[in-house]
């Protein structure tokens, strides 16, 4: 072993954390601009990730269902489906760049679906979309984009490793020079040294007991950028949908995308006394809402004692043909089917994380606040604002992914690659064995990730209130001081244990849920994603702004503040009132 706990130590341009559609779209732009990049995954790179679990669309407004469709109108759809807190030049760059975006990951030999004529397939998700304008591939679109991506890696070459955990961002200065990474395969820790890095470490799921992720999907990328001295932004603006299967427990989060049927006769969502309910809470009166209302509808509904079994409400596919449903959504219903759910009868469904509409604050070029540092998907922060339109995160990851490479090679090529302090390589080496000590005899991580879990889902899940938030963040810091030091694991072998993932995990979360929470108690209004019980209205005058959280490494405390923002004449905030 080499001095400090480090096994080895690989130096490369560019670094590349995450390998889902963001981290390899970056690393492919990164490679056509002539730097040397290493991608690395906590699963397979090009295999992992939740790209591959896309199955909405991809919003692209070419115009070919309406002519009226444009990038300025897809641009207005953004601002108001942010409301009002999206960058407005970041919001203008994936708009206007989005066609390109599309063609770009074409020629890598993704395809989509086509009319006879040859025009690209658009559909409508939802109402916050103004024209028809989601591209799709059958029912999982994510699967033709990453399979282009993993083409293009192979026929370059480019280096990858897998399942590496990135522990801690190393720095020269104020700039990033490379990270500290557990190969939890071989148990070694290595010491990885770049002139730039690209965070595309994707969402949070994970903070919560039901969601639509990856299981790795816990938000490590968030919290290393905020240890690292970078801004986060926005994250009090979680999307909970309401498309989730709650029943039977197989397949408890699977999405079921059943919103796109009802354009065909599908019967809205009904409660326990048979009742459709969606447009009580929808402030235009739909049965087909923006996203996060379904979820907010369904806890009325719970909390009303109109409930499912499950605390969800029902969808019945039965109320349209076999043939429509497999037209629509093959890959879904096969994949229900596959675990015993009879599409015929009524399904559960309910809420369920489902993304991050804020994380890394970023600028045009995909670069935070600290030099040398790039996110891109949604780990980053600033082009959805307080909520995200249906499809627009893959629209991001291909335009931002595509900026951020190039961004982050240029950025590698003029500044030379620092070296941080030995002493902060060794010290960050040391904290990751010591999770091995025999000496920890507290509550192992599980024990703690599901404590944690559950007070996310109660206080800072769909509905929020100031008594909870404030009782949840002083359990967090309890757990930070009392039950993390002590936190215990099964087993001191280092090749292959999983305990000890889950514990440098699970440390990591707790920062991030006290972040997300604070923020959420800071915001006195509900607005998008965020919907406060206590402050149930939109209040523009007070909070058209956004909030900004840094680490004071000095007081070991997390810094909150607000940045006021001029969305433009696209936000109305007649179109975002809360019910």
């Amino acid at each position: 072993m080499n001095i400090g706990g480090v096994n080895k130590t690989i130096e490369t341009d560019v670094l590349v954390i995450g390998g889902g559609g963001g981290g390899l779209r970056a690393a492919v732009a990164a490679n056509a601009a002539g730097a040397r990049v290493l991608v690395l995954s906590k699963g397979i790179v090009g295999k992992s990730g939740l790209t591959q679990t896309a199955v909405t669309g991809f919003q692209v407004a070419f115009g070919y269902a309406d002519a009226r469709d444009n990038p300025e109108v897809h641009y207005g759809d953004s601002i108001r489906g942010g409301y009002g807190l999206a960058d407005p030049d970041l919001a203008r760059i994936f708009c206007d760049e989005a066609i390109a975006a599309v063609e770009d990951i074409e020629t890598f030999g993704a395809r989509f679906d086509r009319e006879e004529n040859g025009n690209l397939i658009q559909r409508k998700l939802d109402s916050s979309q103004t024209y028809p304008r989601s591209i799709k591939k059958g029912d999982s679109l994510g699967t033709p984009i990453m399979q282009a991506l993993r083409r293009e890696m192979n026929k370059h070459k480019i280096p990858r490793m897998h399942e590496i955990l990135v522990t801690r961002l190393l720095k020269d200065g104020d700039k990033v020079c490379g990270a500290i990474g557990l190969d939890f395969q071989k148990g070694e820790i290595i010491e990885f040294r770049a002139g730039a890095i690209v965070m595309a470490t994707g969402g949070a799921g994970e903070l919560f007991p039901c969601h639509s992720n990856t299981p790795d999907s816990t938000g490590d990328g968030f919290t290393l950028a905020l240890n690292a001295g970078a801004d986060l932004v926005d994250i009090e603006f979680l999307l909970m949908l309401g498309h989730a299967v709650l029943h039977p427990a197989t397949v408890r989060g699977v999405l079921f995308t059943f919103q796109y049927l009802l354009t065909k006769g599908a019967k809205p969502l009904f409660n326990s006394e048979g009742d459709s309910f969606l447009s009580n809470y929808d402030p235009e009166g739909s049965d087909n809402p923006a996203r996060h209302i379904y979820a907010r509808a369904i806890y009325g509904e719970v909390r009303a004692g109109r409930g499912s079994p499950h605390g969800g409400a029902f969808f019945d596919p039965g109320s349209i043909s076999r043939e429509t449903l497999m037209a629509s959504l093959p890959s879904q219903t096969k994949y229900l089917e596959s675990f015993g759910v009879d599409i015929t009868k009524p399904i559960e469904v309910g809420a369920a994380a489902h993304y991050v509409c804020g994380g890394i604050k970023i600028n045009t070029q995909s670069q935070s606040t600290v030099p040398g540092l790039f996110a891109v998907g949604e780990c980053s922060g600033g082009p959805h604002g307080a909520g995200r339109i249906g499809g627009n995160s893959l629209t991001e990851i291909l335009v931002f992914g595509k900026r951020a490479g190039v961004e982050a090679a240029a950025f590698a090529n003029i500044e030379n690659t620092g070296l941080p302090e030995s002493d902060e390589v060794s010290s960050e080496a040391n904290r990751v064995i010591s999770y091995l000590s025999q000496e920890r005899t507290g509550e192992r991580p599980n024990v703690i990730k599901a404590r944690l879990q559950k007070l996310m889902n109660d206080y800072v899940g769909v509905v929020r209130n100031e008594e909870g938030l404030i009782d949840t963040i002083t359990e967090f810091e309890r757990i930070e001081k009392e039950d993390l030091p002590s936190m215990s694991i099964a087993e001191s072998n280092r090749v292959g244990n999983y305990d000890w993932i889950e514990a440098l995990e699970v440390t990591a979360m707790i920062t991030l849920a006290r972040a997300m929470a604070g923020a959420a108690l800071l915001r006195t209004e509900s607005r998008g994603a965020h919907y406060r019980e206590d402050f149930p209205a939109i209040d523009d005058e007070n909070w058209l702004r956004n909030i900004l959280i840094r680490r004071n490494h000095v007081r070991d405390a997390l810094v909150f503040e607000t940045k006021d923002l001029k969305p433009g004449p696209e936000y109305t905030s007649a179109l975002t009132g809360a019910k």
